[in-house]
């Protein structure tokens, strides 16, 4: 006796979830080149019998032995590769991918087994002849009529040659002319030795079967098998007329073949693909922008502290109630020059600034004026040369006047306060009741600090109280600010050098490296919210295009693909959706960025780093998007998925 190719033992399945069977008690014997039909009322299980036949599910409990093996002792993997050799499956609806070609579609299960192209082309070729769909091979499938789209389906379950062939329901949406017409190709294909399993509610469809399994309650009855088909030395059933079963395709065909499905895929919908990668190239494009304009910011920032701080030294008393020493406003003038004189220094000035309050300032010969509100400070033309201070009228030189005298400089916006248009001869201000003449009206800078003030020779400074600050502002030659830091206070007091106090651009550089780094945290926390959000959006967008195609997957579960191959393949798909939406989001970054620093007038600061990140997070959003909605994609359970689809 030969051993029957399908053999179950109170075969039942529980539905998931809940105590009812789907399934209580199968019992059947199906032998190689039989034609069985499953008949039964809607709802008795015919197809959970078919998806536990055909390794799509799996039993709660009894035993099921195919070719002789026991299926319970199969790993996932091994049931994926006997799913795909033992069995073509046929369902009531046909499961064509509109977009492919009739050709591409029957191709499908040779792709998933690694078989090499050229055999591909004469299998398809080979199995469109059997179906007589040979001259509609490169037509879109969605263009086919319903009866078409079935022998589509009966094209692809025949093309891997397998031991038998399930179809569930396959006349469920065909007309009665096209039933017939599948069911009489049916019985052509069990007339080569290839075993036919139909689920079917018609009775006609059912009669053409060489016997019927009824299933009622969950419980399966059949007749005996066909002796001829149990005795091995009876007469052999007719030869096949279809290709003999290719052999496994190499590994690296099969892992070429996923690579080559996850790239055409998402093509199938172009329009939900480029959703996709829209929601990549906002995220990405965010996250460029910040970083880019971030960096911009703090470049101006940085840029601002250096020019202003890195050549500049300010030199103070270290007791500021001392007024013997060379900060003196008598002496100081002295010091500065002194230091002038020094190696690497450019120019040095001494400066005293004051409050606003320190004088009562009005216009001479307007006495009910109102006093100005000004900054006050006292120095001379070396200090405003520092400033980049320029006269509009008068000249600044003359605040350098012997000590009997004592002049003043006014800002623009200061000097339209006191209604001085220029430093005209006779125009003179009065500072706490005393004449004092404007040599110069200075330039407007935009800088409403420096605009609105004073500048006093050092005569004035005896009109002047409440002063804040002393020292000599020294602007250094490049490179000379740290060794002349170290060399002015024993300079200056050899005998004391702790009583002086020097600030460099050390000081500013604390500044700037606080400012950098709350800059930086701050653009850490937005590059983590757009990332975050970037990746969410994009595992939604994902998830949702992979849960629309759960049917497909299931079908190529179905044909054989192994849950590794369906996750491959979705991460994969993420990977170079997330590649191209990153390419065009640094693109849509950049110029982003370019135009506002251009708008804001900030310096542009973007480098290959930042193009880098880009990238890189495109793709690592894109793994990341697409690893669950895969590993749910093959994880979930086909025989469910089409049952509902």
């Amino acid at each position: 006796m030969s051993t029957p190719l399908i053999s179950t033992n109170r075969l039942a399945r529980q539905v998931p979830g809940s105590e009812q069977m789907a399934l209580r008690d199968a019992t059947v014997t199906i032998n190689s080149g039989e034609f069985v039909a499953i008949v039964g009322a809607s709802g008795s299980g015919k197809t959970t019998l078919l998806s536990l036949l055909g390794l799509l599910d799996h039993p709660s409990s009894g035993t099921y032995m195919l070719a002789g093996q026991d299926v319970s002792r199969l790993t996932e993997a091994e049931r994926d590769k006997e799913r795909g050799r033992r069995f073509g499956f046929v369902f009531q609806n046909s499961y064509v991918v509109p977009e492919q070609s009739v050709a591409e579609n029957v191709d499908l299960g040779l792709r998933i087994q690694g078989v090499d192209q050229k055999n591909r082309e004469s299998l398809v070729k080979d199995a469109l002849d059997t179906v007589g769909l040979s001259r509609h091979a490169h037509r879109n499938a969605g263009t086919l009529s319903g009866g078409e789209k079935q022998r589509v389906a009966l094209a692809r379950a025949l093309i891997t040659n397998p031991d038998a062939i399930l179809a569930d329901e396959p006349t469920g949406a065909l007309d009665s002319e096209s039933s017939i017409r599948l069911v009489e190709r049916l019985k052509k294909i069990s007339e080569t030795g290839v075993t036919v399993i139909i689920v079917t509610h018609d009775p006609l469809v059912a009669a053409a079967a060489d016997r019927q399994i009824t299933i009622e309650d969950g419980v399966a009855t059949s007749p005996a098998a066909q002796p001829w088909l149990l005795d091995s030395d009876s007469a052999d059933p007719p030869p096949s007329s279809v290709s003999p079963p290719q052999e496994q395709g190499t590994r690296r065909r099969r892992v070429f073949g996923v690579f080559a499905d996850a790239v055409v895929a998402p093509l199938a919908k172009p329009g939900r693909w480029f959703l996709v990668v829209v929601a990549y190239m906002l995220g990405v494009a965010a996250l460029v922008a910040s970083v880019g304009l971030t960096s911009s910011a703090t470049g101006r920032i940085v840029d601002t502290l250096t020019a202003a701080g890195s050549n500049e030294i300010r030199v103070f008393s270290s007791h500021n109630d001392d007024n013997t020493g060379f900060l003196d406003p008598v002496t100081s003038t002295g010091a500065a020059q002194r230091l002038g004189e020094l190696e690497g220094v450019a120019i040095a000035a001494p400066l005293i600034t004051y409050s606003s309050n320190g004088a009562f300032i009005t216009r001479l010969g307007l006495p009910s004026e109102t006093p100005i509100n000004a900054r006050l400070s006292v120095s001379d033309s070396r200090y405003l040369t520092i400033l980049k201070l320029q006269a509009a009228s008068g000249r600044l030189d003359l605040l350098d006047v012997p000590e009997a005298d004592a002049v003043a400089v006014l800002g623009s916006r200061a000097a339209d306060s006191l209604h001085i248009a220029a430093a005209d001869p006779g125009v003179s201000i009065n500072v706490s009741g005393r004449t004092i003449p404007v040599v110069a009206v200075l330039q407007e800078t935009g800088d409403a600090l420096r605009d609105n003030a004073v500048y006093f020779s050092f005569p004035s400074a005896i009109l002047l109280s409440n002063w804040v600050d002393r020292c000599i502002l020294v602007v250094t030659q490049p490179g000379y600010a740290e060794p002349l830091a170290q060399a002015i206070p024993l300079f200056l007091s050899p005998e004391n050098p702790g009583a002086v106090t020097v600030t460099i651009v050390a000081q500013l550089a604390n500044l700037q490296q606080s400012v950098t780094q709350d800059l930086s945290r701050l653009l850490g926390i937005v590059g983590g919210v757009v990332l975050v959000l970037s990746a969410l959006t994009a595992g939604v967008s994902m998830f949702l295009t992979i849960t629309h195609r759960a049917a497909h997957i299931a079908l190529r579960r179905a044909l054989g693909a192994s849950r590794a191959s369906i996750w491959w393949m979705h991460t994969i798909e993420g990977l170079w959706t997330g590649m191209i939406g990153a390419s065009l989001g640094v693109g849509a970054g950049v110029l982003l960025t370019w135009i506002l620093t251009r708008a804001t007038g900030l310096p542009l600061h973007l480098g290959w780093t930042i193009v880098a990140l880009g990238l890189g997070m495109g793709i690592i959003i894109g793994a990341l998007a697409s690893m669950y909605p895969a590993w749910s994609a093959a994880h979930k359970d086909p025989a469910t998925i089409l049952r509902e689809a």
